[in-house]
């Protein structure tokens, strides 16, 4: 048995290479058609042992392919791109393969990883045959898309499924960033075969594509409901034309329940298929159904594990999302443990996630510093710059001077000083003065700089030093300046709301670096604005920290500063509900809760903080009651509104 490889190309001298050693020592014979290459296309080729004809360009792949077909000699034939190859040696299970095969079986099939050429990460998985029995009756069809067909039977061919341990191809010709130039191309070609679309309904489908890469959502839209109303079947993209129509629906932003039918659509024309529970999970999460997406993410992280369809799926590439997800709502649930570890395989996945990161280290705060850095060291390549960088980036927005001055300092140490980076540094280990001395070096450099300001009047504050106590009276912003003689000589001002972005920055970095005597200082300068709306906002800073103690009692400040204003109040006091929750004081959450509720706080996150503070309570609880009150009350709208 002998096995021929044949592939098309036009300047693939960067693929060519790699596509034909990963089955070079398997064949028996290598058929390169070239249409037109001006680069060393050929030439690699033959190095490699192919034998190369030319052949003019006609604008028809199937054309062009059938030609290299008709070249080969072998009984079989391999029949990869020029940006696809076969990994982990697999091609040399080929032949093995092929020898056990039933006689019936004209094709192998095969997994294809889909690679994003620009940055290596996975688009997503389908099956195809690349592997066929040489046959004068099967040939390619099509001038692009061209699919394998049986001519006289007119129909694909049977394939033999083969196990992704013994076949897998990687393809990296595609790239997000370069999809619209494809989709141009291809829709040219597409647009001529229109009018045989009534017998070849894949047509619509690959017009949906292309307009979807064209970012054209109703066209996309339109041409996937044409194939849909078809009744076509096409193998290994039949979930597309549904994903097509959800993915553009939401991109337009359509109401959610026309979203959702087409969701359900999917779900029970799909029942097997992750990708539309994961739809629907994203979907219920956007809606703060908090308990149900996280059903649904589970069940897609179920199907996922089993799933061995030929179907196109693209959710592992996106399983990071679903731990991320699902980290979220273990933290709202108080589940800290789960939140702990799907946050961890989260960012094992993907570990460039900035929010990810950032609720990680929220989660871990009160841990020692020499923890959380092991943990970080098991995710991140703490000898890489990009690493390090983001490591650094993240920490700069939480409180943990340890871990931060540890990575700074070693960003520094490996790849030289930035400005922003040793002062982050300096600051986290409290050498103040040094933090000053490059602060106003840069402020100098780039006087409107609101960061390096505010930084320079930080280390100022902290290190208590005259000199630069001196500058900050006659350097720093009007609105700092009367700050820190506030601060410092307990002078009276009133603060307007022009005051307020300096002063909240001024805090932050108080949180983030000062002691807790100077940051409760600079919170008791918020009387002193006329506005009282600056303890809700200052409410919100600490609570986007986490600091939940902290941010109820600026809440519970600012409701009572402004007790005759509730109806304004529903937010905060919403807000104040969630506190007492994460602080584990159910019965006072659940009060604030019915009590943002019975102002009018309608929005779904409401139904499920509360009934997650009820179960906690005992039964016969006067606001446990009332709680399951109001839960009952809104179920009529939840059935109304989803199906689930």
């Amino acid at each position: 048995m002998k096995l021929s490889a044949c592939m098309i190309a036009k300047d693939e001298e960067k693929n060519i290479a790699r596509c034909i050693g990963s089955y070079k020592d398997s064949v028996d014979e290598i058929i390169v058609v070239d249409t037109g290459s001006v680069d060393k296309t050929v030439e690699i080729a033959e190095t490699l042992g192919a034998k190369v004809y030319r052949y003019e360009w006609n604008n028809h792949f199937a054309e062009a392919k059938n030609y290299a077909i008709d070249r080969a000699k072998g009984d079989w034939i391999i029949f990869l791109d020029a940006d696809e190859y076969f990994v982990n040696d697999t091609a040399r299970n080929i032949v093995p393969l092929i020898r056990r095969l039933p006689a019936h079986f004209k094709a192998i099939a095969c997994k294809m990883k889909n690679i994003d050429y620009t940055n290596g990460k996975l688009l997503d998985e389908i099956t195809h045959v690349r592997i066929f029995r040489r046959d004068k009756n099967i040939l390619y069809m099509n001038n692009v898309h061209e699919c394998l067909t049986h001519k006289t039977k007119n129909k694909a061919i049977e394939a033999f499924l083969a196990d992704d341990k013994d076949l897998l191809i990687y393809h990296e010709g595609y790239s997000l960033s370069d999809r619209g130039k494809k989709s141009r191309r291809n829709l040219e070609l597409l647009l001529k075969r229109l009018d045989k679309a009534p017998e070849d309904p894949t047509i619509y489908q690959y017009i949906s594509d292309c307009y979807f890469g064209m970012e054209e959502w109703e066209k996309s839209i339109e041409y996937a409901r044409m194939f849909i109303a078809s009744g076509a079947r096409f193998v290994g993209y039949n979930v597309k034309p549904y994903q097509n129509v959800i993915d553009s629906m939401l991109r337009l932003k359509c109401n959610a329940n026309d979203i959702l039918e087409e969701i359900y659509a999917g779900v029970n024309k799909f029942p097997c298929h992750p990708s539309f529970h994961f739809y629907l999970a994203n979907m219920l999460f956007d809606l703060k159904k908090y308990d149900k997406a996280h059903s649904e993410y589970k069940k897609t992280l179920t199907l996922q594990e089993k799933y061995d369809d030929i179907e196109i799926n693209s959710i592992v590439p996106n399983l990071y999302h679903v731990y991320y997800y699902m980290a979220i709502i273990a933290s709202h649930r108080n589940e800290h443990e789960d939140a702990l570890s799907h946050f961890v395989e989260s960012l094992k996945m993907e570990k460039m996630q900035y929010d990810c990161l950032r609720k990680l280290l929220l989660a871990i705060k009160s841990f020692p510093a020499e923890d959380i850095i092991l943990l970080l060291n098991s995710i991140y390549n703490k000898e890489g710059k990009e690493d390090l960088d983001f490591i650094v980036t993240v920490l700069t927005g939480v409180s943990l001077p340890k871990v931060l001055a540890y990575y700074s300092a070693l960003r520094i140490k490996k790849y030289g000083s930035e400005d922003l980076t040793v002062v982050y540094m300096l600051l986290a280990n409290g050498q103040y003065n040094k933090t000053f001395a490059v602060a106003q070096k840069c402020l100098d450099a780039d006087p409107d700089n609101r960061t390096f300001g505010t930084l320079a009047v930080v280390s100022a504050l902290l290190s208590e030093h005259g000199e630069y106590m001196a500058w900050v009276g006659a350097q720093a912003s009007e609105p700092m300046r009367r700050f820190v003689r506030g601060l410092t000589k307990h002078e009276i001002f009133v603060f307007s709301k022009e005051d307020k972005e300096d002063y909240l920055d001024l805090i932050t970095y108080l949180h983030l670096f000062g002691t807790k005597e100077i940051l409760n200082k600079a919170i008791e300068l918020a009387q002193d604005f006329d506005e009282k709306v600056i303890y809700a906002e200052l409410g919100n800073l600490f609570f986007k920290q986490e600091c939940y103690a902290e941010a109820l009692k600026l809440y519970q400040h600012y409701i009572k500063q402004e007790e005759a204003k509730k109806e304004k109040q529903i937010t905060q006091i919403y807000a104040k509900g969630i506190c007492w929750y994460k602080l584990r004081e159910y019965e006072k959450a659940a009060t604030a809760l019915i009590e943002a509720y019975e102002l009018g706080y309608r929005q779904n996150d409401i139904y499920e903080f509360l009934r997650w503070s009820v179960d906690k309570l005992p039964s016969g609880n006067r606001s446990g009651e009332r709680g399951l009150e109001i839960i009952a009350e809104s179920k009529w709208q939840e059935s109304a509104f989803l199906k689930v």
